[in-house]
């Protein structure tokens, strides 16, 4: 408690108790009250930085999916459309005599339990594989003639266009996203 000192004119010092009873610093209600809004504020804060992470983590998987999703697709476009001849056509798989000597030879298959598509080229006797696309719940291709009608003959004067078509997703932050269908036709120019 502070005193105060008055000299009044009768020469006398005057001791009284201090009227402000506030001499500074915060009370505790003031103090909690204080400390509320800071815990507000971070529990806030950490709030739009948990959903901004698992938002960039979500784009940043679709943009990896449609990445290679392109990919597969630029590379398939141009490797059948210089293909000489289709051999085999299923639904799952494609072979391609890929020159005129029949040495080399280009096969696209999809395992459907893996949800793996790959490329596998031939060239006299020794097999490549390389992986196209991963984590696809649904892939097919379909055949049509110069007409764009169905078929699946591959003999000569058949099977001339390829229909590609696939479902694909992605993990990110234990969340699955899948991107829309891709779908393609491409033309085999060297087919007969």
């Amino acid at each position: 408690m502070f005193m105060r000192t008055n000299n009044n004119c009768s020469g006398n010092i005057d001791v009284s108790p201090a009227t402000n009873a506030r001499s500074g610093g915060w009370a505790l209600t003031e103090a909690m009250f204080a400390i509320g809004i800071g815990i507000s504020f971070l529990v806030a804060l950490m709030g739009i930085f948990v959903s901004s992470s698992i938002s960039f983590a979500g784009v940043g998987n679709y943009i990896n999916m449609d990445r290679r999703s392109r990919n597969a697709l630029d590379r398939m476009t141009l490797n059948i459309r210089k293909a000489k001849v289709l051999t085999t056509f299923a639904p799952a798989a494609l072979v391609f005599t890929y020159d005129s000597a029949g040495t080399t030879n280009l096969a696209y298959r999809y395992d459907a339990s893996a949800g793996v598509v790959t490329e596998e080229w031939t060239v006299s006797g020794g097999t490549t594989t390389n992986t196209l696309l991963t984590g696809c719940d649904s892939f097919a291709f379909s055949l049509y003639d110069r007409d764009l009608a169905a078929t699946t003959d591959v003999s000569a004067g058949q099977g001339k266009v390829i229909s590609i078509a696939w479902h694909c997703y992605g993990t990110a932050l234990s969340r699955t996203n899948s991107e829309y269908m891709q779908q393609a036709k491409v033309v085999i120019r060297n087919q007969p």
